[in-house]
């Protein structure tokens, strides 16, 4: 998608193509690059690097591992980050790209529209899905208890069995971020790649990247929660590695 265009109504229509498409795709992630990547955006927004990177198998796992872990770390997780990361670098880079053309402006807002047509089903479906459990930790299914502590034990010396001891109650997860889904994400790719602003958008390329090549995450000071994306996704909704179903 690194291609200037001399025509860009037509590029924005094929690019928010590929990208829908691009959002039904299963492949698994290059995990070096994509950790290389979180490491980048965050100097990038003038942050230290975290010290974990938490790979988790679906986003329910990935919530509650982002509960869990804060018990039998070494270290606290830190405060959410997500507006330094993502949010205002992201607003200033488009109002830099923007700031002397309303057509362009146009066709962003148009590129963000399509997106959010062809993702708003399943971002209601993942909202309504990760809604706040009762339910602590020890007492839920044990397929989610193993994948939680499978993904926490790499980053602490705690046994499965201590992790799954824990008992904290389910975070509200509204500050995760949604890959490629994030608003903004696309219309900002779209003026680096296609339109080619890249001076303006430079300070959000790894960013850019991170977002794309990324299902979902959490992102804290010291911690870094990510998602693997489905293993399947059909008319009925998404399926999970981890066995969690993703009706949609």
């Amino acid at each position: 998608m690194n291609t200037i265009t001399d025509n860009p109504t037509a590029a924005a229509r094929r690019f928010l193509h590929v990208w829908t498409t691009m959002l039904g795709l299963t492949d698994r992630p290059d995990r070096p690059r994509v950790e290389q990547l979180v490491k980048d955006a965050y100097r990038a927004a003038g942050l230290p690097h975290p010290r974990h990177i938490i790979w988790c198998a679906s986003p329910l796992t990935m919530a509650w591992a982002r509960s869990v872990f804060p018990l039998v770390a070494d270290a606290p997780a830190g405060p959410s980050v997500v507006g330094q990361l993502v949010h205002g670098p992201m607003q200033r880079a488009r109002a830099a790209a923007l700031a002397e053309t309303g057509e362009l402006a146009m066709l962003c807002g148009e590129l963000e529209h399509g997106v959010l047509a062809a993702t708003k089903a399943r971002e209601n479906a993942l909202s309504d899905a990760l809604a706040r459990d009762d339910l602590p930790f020890p007492d839920q299914p044990s397929w989610i208890k193993g994948a939680v502590a499978g993904s926490v034990t790499l980053h602490t010396q705690y046994s499965a069995a201590e992790v799954m001891a824990a008992a904290p109650r389910y975070q509200d997860i509204g500050d995760a971020v949604l890959g490629a889904m994030t608003p903004g994400t696309i219309a900002l790719s779209f003026l680096r790649r296609r339109i080619g602003l890249v001076a303006e958008t430079e300070g959000v390329a790894p960013l850019l990247d991170l977002l794309m090549e990324t299902h979902m995450l959490i992102a804290h000071a010291n911690v870094c929660y990510i998602s693997d994306a489905p293993v399947l996704i059909d008319d009925q909704g998404a399926y999970y590695v981890d066995g969690w179903e993703l009706a949609c």
